[in-house]
């Protein structure tokens, strides 16, 4: 016994003396007693000084607050021929309200009644909350959530065009200045972040103790819709969404996604929820004649779209809102896989700056607004604002064909397994999948070619042109280019270069980024029976951000030196993320070195093509594939709709993700006429028996002769469809209340018209069956 006592003496004087080395460090339980003490804490609090409500309602309580009668606390800060914004009369009060003179809506950035709404005093505090903040203790190991109202003392300033709220909670010792101005069209809210103030706040001995930021929102609750409003939220998840007010889905996992996709520089034990990502960084409110489209134009990467309905912990409000993390984290094993500890990130902040932008939305027409106006709104920020340009490609229709060279893959030589690379789909392969396509009738093609070097095969960092001798050589990749000159087919040699081997130029240990933990980054390969690690497959190191400028630069420069007009960048274009070692590579950071490499890519080639392409990638590309005609289906979602679809249509060209992948073929083809989606299609040169135990085991439906056919067969419909509103915007989308039948109407007044259950498209009248197209088993017949 004695023996046993001394190891557990042992054991809590070893973890006392690594405590001091492992700041910001926290238990899952511990965040869970800090967060229950906040809102104790808030609970307790008044709404007077500390407060930034400032108490602005005069009416008892119970009883119903118009907009007029919040109106008439308010007074005007500034102003221009469209819109107006005022702040309550009261000094303390954070209150504001946006005017859209030519609706006279009013936007608030709190709900007016909500003092009056059912639900705890707590939420109710975060309601009326002008801002809130988590933040988090190294010593103590934990995370502390504070609201403006009752944690925080707001100062307001004017300044040219608005005022600056400054808001300082005094139980952290930080300060957060927020700058909100009205330009022309929008009203913007902005943050420096070299002005947030972090300081060392006293314990009870005296001692200073440190305290960091690690998220913020601002005006959380703006546009906040109560239970007798109607409306819907729009979410760009996947394709898109849309959330209704008030859906009743109460208890369901409320909607909580990183803008740009997870950060996957942390890896988990287990596999993550397969979910689509948010390509855009926005979301929509749509209510009766107005809208308004709220925009993370800076500090985006670090970005999270929240959204509940009202009902959610008894609250009367449906709600979005972003919130920003400012110092990200890491889950660190100590001994055991069953309670990991939380490492934060402990340098500065991950964003130089926080900008959101909100833009009203007003019907012209008399009629609602609806989610087709907010796309209309959006994409004139893409344009105006970000230098999103109309591409030269954005009024053709090829078929879009996604080409597999190479794998690796074990085989025993002498009784040894020993990994080689394998040919799947070489350079003659190619030739001969396109000119099988052609003499089919497929006169326009898309190519991205993916794993066509021997660098790409063989998993390793590709920074320079160098064709795959297993592949057929230079010699015969020669001749691959001479023959998609020569019949119009666009080829885009892909190199991507996310994870890697080490090799000469590219080390796993110096180019490999460092999790928050201080572990190299290792990508693995989950189990899809069981969501752990498949260790038959050897974990990849995850390429550094810090690395790119290298890399990418010189396989520029290749491709120029040898003629090659066009690239893909394959992953680069849909994945970001830091490497939070030495280097100290944020998301924010790496996303600029992404732009740069496609700016370059822009500025000194032929034609760029991005897969799944975020926001920040679209100044810069000609086409993008790949694009899901769905969302990630959560239980909160009311509806599905093709908004990054809708948004791009006559802008830059996009494709579908592959047709012959798809469990309902028949489905995605009828979705993707309705959408102005070209139609995409994988294909190899080898049969499945020969991907089994490789990487490529997943395209086991590629087999380039089962889909020949029906590939032709797609082309032709959507060249007689599409074609006819290629460089068109759409202008209305309507999906009838059974879902069965969807209207298109572009913007010189074509309409499309799907029907899912007779399978056909009307086009100006006249109607195309799919049967005339494709076989029975592409239709599911």
């Amino acid at each position: 016994m004695h023996g046993k006592i001394k190891k557990f003496v042992a054991g809590i004087l070893c973890l006392a003396v690594i405590a001091p080395f492992s700041i910001s460090v926290y238990s899952d339980n511990e965040e869970e007693a800090a967060e229950a003490s906040a809102e104790e804490s808030a609970e307790s609090d008044s709404s007077g000084e500390d407060g930034d409500s400032g108490g602005s309602s005069e009416k008892s309580s119970g009883e119903v607050i118009t907009d007029e009668d919040a109106f008439q606390e308010m007074k005007l800060v500034t102003e221009n021929e469209k819109l107006a914004l005022y702040r309550a009369k009261k000094d303390k009060d954070t209150t504001l309200c946006l005017v859209n003179k030519q609706s006279g809506k009013m936007w608030w950035s709190r709900p007016v009644n909500v003092e009056n709404s059912s639900g705890k005093k707590a939420q109710k505090k975060e309601l009326m909350s002008g801002m809130l903040l988590t933040y988090a203790d190294p010593a103590e190991r934990k995370t502390t959530n504070m609201r403006s109202d009752g944690n925080a003392k707001a100062t307001i300033t004017d300044i040219p065009n608005g005022i600056c709220i400054s808001y300082y909670f005094k139980d952290c010792g930080i300060t957060v200045p927020a700058n909100i101005t009205l330009e022309d069209d929008h009203l913007k809210l902005h943050v420096n972040c070299s002005e947030i103030i972090e300081e060392n706040t006293p314990d009870e001995e005296g001692n200073p103790v440190e305290k960091i930021v690690s998220e913020m929102s601002f005006m959380p609750t703006f546009g906040a819709a109560d239970r007798d409003t109607e409306g819907y939220f729009v979410i760009p998840d996947g394709a898109g969404a849309l959330i209704n007010f008030n859906n009743g889905k109460v208890g369901y996992r409320v909607y909580n996604e990183r803008v740009y996709g997870a950060d996957i520089t942390p890896v988990d034990k287990t596999a993550p929820h397969t979910t689509r990502k948010i390509m855009l960084n926005m979301f929509g409110i749509v209510e009766g004649k107005d809208g308004m489209v709220v925009v993370a134009d800076k500090g985006d990467t670090a970005a999270e779209l929240n959204a509940y309905v009202a009902g959610e912990n008894k609250n009367d409000y449906n709600v979005a809102y972003f919130a920003f993390e400012t110092r990200t984290s890491d889950k660190y094993y100590l001994g055991s896989d069953t309670k990991p500890l939380t490492v934060f990130e402990r340098r500065g902040l991950l964003v130089p700056e926080i900008e959101l932008r909100y833009y009203p939305v007003t019907s012209t027409d008399g009629e609602d607004v609806d989610y087709v106006d907010i796309a209309d709104t959006y994409r004139n920020y893409l344009i105006n604002s970000c230098g999103v340009k109309k591409s030269e490609k954005a009024e053709s229709n090829p078929l879009y064909v996604n080409l597999y060279g190479g794998m690796l893959k074990k085989e025993s030589v002498l009784g040894i397994p020993v990994t080689v690379k394998k040919k799947v789909t070489g350079y003659d392969d190619a030739i001969r999948i396109l000119t099988s396509l052609n003499e089919r009738g497929v006169s326009e093609m898309t190519v991205d070619y993916k794993d066509w070097t021997g660098t790409d095969i063989g998993e390793k960092i590709t920074d320079s042109a160098s064709p795959a001798s297993v592949l057929g050589g230079a010699g015969r990749f020669k001749k691959l280019e001479e023959y998609v000159a020569a019949n119009n087919i666009a080829l885009y040699p892909d190199a991507d270069n996310l994870m890697f081997r080490s090799s000469f130029g590219y080390m796993t240990l110096s180019n490999t980024a460092i999790r928050v933990s201080n572990e190299f980054s290792r990508q693995i390969v989950f189990d899809l029976a069981h969501g752990v690690e498949n260790k038959y497959y050897k974990a990849l190191s995850l390429f550094s951000p810090s690395s790119y400028e290298k890399a990418f630069g010189n396989l520029i420069s290749s491709y120029n030196k040898k003629g090659i007009e066009n690239i893909s960048f394959g992953s680069l274009a849909n994945t970001i993320y830091g490497d939070y070692g030495l280097k100290a590579v944020s998301r924010e950071m790496a996303k600029g070195n992404v732009e740069q490499i496609y700016a370059n890519a822009d500025a000194s080639m032929g034609s760029v093509l991005a897969e799944q392409a975020n926001k920040y990638t679209l100044p810069y590309v000609d086409c993008v594939t790949n694009i899901p005609l769905s969302s990630s289906k959560f239980d909160l979602f009311d509806e599905e709709i093709p908004f990054y679809q809708i948004v791009l249509h006559g802008l830059i060209p996009y494709s579908t993700t592959a047709v012959n992948g798809d469990p309902d073929a028949g489905e995605l083809i009828l979705s993707a006429i309705a959408s102005g989606s070209n139609l995409s299609f994988d294909m190899i040169a080898e049969e499945a028996d020969e991907l089994k135990d490789s990487r490529y085991d997943k395209y086991y439906y590629a087999y380039y002769d089962y889909w020949l056919d029906d590939a032709a067969g797609c082309y032709r419909l959507q060249n007689d469809i599409l074609s006819e509103v290629a460089g068109r915007r759409i202008v209305e989308y309507n999906i009838s209340e059974d879902g069965n039948r969807i209207e298109t109407v572009y913007d010189d007044n074509t309409k499309t018209e799907v029907n899912f259950s007779e399978k056909t498209v009307k086009l100006n009248g006249t109607t195309y069956k799919l049967s005339d197209y494709l076989s029975e088993g592409v239709l599911g017949e």
